[in-house]
């Protein structure tokens, strides 16, 4: 069965995804473009595709190293599921926003530890500002990171400084630069984005119906990942608690998007993914898991269809 598979870790297990993940991003533009691509274009669709499988594989990093969920890959199953299920290769910007935001969630994740507290806030604040120059609403991500300080026993005035002195310096580094290229600081009129209010791209049958199967399983999930905190040891219930703020900044950084066309979307994909993978490997009803799986599993090959 699907859920016996994916709930062992194995080799396999991340092959076969990787190629899932590369066999649906060539399908859709193949369907989309046909073999009309220039090779400037072909090879940024190229670069999407490596970055999506790294993505997949920084994920699971992320989940054992930090002890979110047990030792399966549920995790990564549901994020290569629905990046199969979302337009991905129509916005390089935000593909590379989000690995990068996914680099401060690893730094974020791993403030359990104390050990070189400062660098994991510093290197996660650097990681959030590199995302937001890709996509700007990922400077959102800096709202987590203040809520896992928050957070930790002992929170250091210094602490609370660190994201703005990071975040300052780029700044002063980055406007350096362009005032020696351009002698101008035109570039700060084009680094904040407005809010896009225009749902067009939402109004399609297909999209309908991934947004009503995807939040109702992620809003379910959410509120069973809650009724279990009271069986959660102390030690790991921080970071616990911290995989449902994450998911809630990331539903903010898509739906702040400046253009909407459900790309944004993948914000919400590996957070999502972990507390759908908590889900799955803490519910006993084995014939429901299996059927959810599965629903996962066709969804992508039916949009791609259709």
């Amino acid at each position: 069965m699907l859920t016996s598979f994916f709930g062992k870790s194995s080799p396999i297990n991340f092959l076969l995804l990787g190629i899932f993940i590369a066999v649906f991003c060539v399908l859709k533009v193949v369907l989309d473009h046909g073999f009309v691509l220039q090779w400037q274009e072909i090879a940024s669709q190229i670069f999407i595709i490596v970055l999506l499988v790294f993505s997949m594989l920084l994920l699971d990093f992320m989940v054992r190293k930090n002890y979110l969920n047990t030792s399966n890959t549920f995790a990564i199953f549901i994020f290569s599921c629905l990046v199969a299920m979302l337009p991905v290769m129509q916005h390089l910007g935000m593909v590379m926003a989000q690995f990068f935001l996914l680099m401060a969630l690893r730094r974020i994740f791993s403030m359990t530890s104390e050990k070189n507290m400062e660098k994991k806030i510093l290197d996660a604040s650097l990681w959030i500002l590199l995302a937001s120059y890709f996509y700007f609403w990922s400077i959102l991500g800096v709202i987590f990171l203040y809520i896992a300080i928050l957070k930790l026993p002992r929170k250091p005035f210094r602490y609370l400084l660190i994201p703005v002195v990071g975040l300052l310096g780029m700044f002063l580094i980055t406007a350096a630069l362009f005032l020696m290229k351009d002698n101008s600081f035109a570039w700060l009129s084009t680094y904040a984005k407005p809010i896009s209010f225009n749902f067009t791209a939402y109004g399609s049958v297909e999209v309908g119906v991934f947004l009503t199967f995807f939040f109702s399983v992620l809003i379910w999930s959410v509120f069973f990942r809650i009724s279990k905190l009271p069986d959660i040891p102390k030690k790991f219930r921080s970071n616990y608690l911290l995989v449902i703020f994450s998911v809630i900044v990331s539903v903010f950084i898509a739906l702040f998007s400046e253009i909407k066309i459900v790309t944004e979307l993948i914000f919400l994909a590996a957070p999502s993914a972990i507390v759908i993978a908590g889900y799955l490997e803490k519910n006993g009803d084995v014939w429901f898991k299996e059927i959810l799986a599965w629903t996962f599993l066709v969804l992508p090959i039916v949009f791609l269809i259709l």
